[in-house]
């Protein structure tokens, strides 16, 4: 009997699989990053065209209004809600998604309108499923963070 030393790869161990790990971890984690981290930032402003002061002038007042409204100023959670749905002079980059869950952010801080339950119908009733369930779990961290309660089980949506 001879001895068959043809070169086999030795089997991977885990080891070898150790960046294969890292990058699905990594892929997955992206999923999981949280609303109320994406608001910190200014992703929604946009840079305005030469000449448009308004749109200046609105990019300025989002800003400060979102920093206003993350502390729970109503008439900033207003003014930022307005914005993601209307775009404020084409300031801000049009996101319902985002305005709804304002809108159901106003509605739970207990200092809401008339208008302002008016502003959530018109801004979320015409949203799909998807859409209507991505703005209920981006409300739910808001309102946990800013009131540190549930919110309301009836959005009126």
């Amino acid at each position: 009997m001879t001895n068959d030393r043809r070169y086999a790869p030795p089997f991977p161990s885990h080891k070898d699989n150790s960046m294969l790990k890292f990058l699905l971890a990594l892929s997955v984690s992206t999923l999981f990053v949280s609303p109320v981290q994406a608001t910190d930032l200014y992703p929604a402003t946009k840079a305005c065209v030469p000449g448009k002061p308004h749109c200046e002038r609105w990019t300025d007042e989002f800003k400060r209004s979102l920093a206003l409204a993350q502390k729970g100023d109503h008439v900033a959670q207003q003014t930022v809600a307005f914005c993601l749905y209307s775009g404020c002079h084409g300031a801000v980059a049009i996101d319902r998604v985002a305005s709804c869950s304002w809108y159901l952010v106003i509605v739970n801080s207990g200092a809401a309108t008339v208008l302002d339950r008016s502003n959530l119908r018109n801004t979320c009733r015409p949203m799909t499923p998807t859409q209507k369930d991505e703005a209920r779990a981006l409300s739910g961290e808001l309102i946990r963070k800013l009131y540190n309660r549930a919110p309301a089980e009836s959005d009126q949506m």
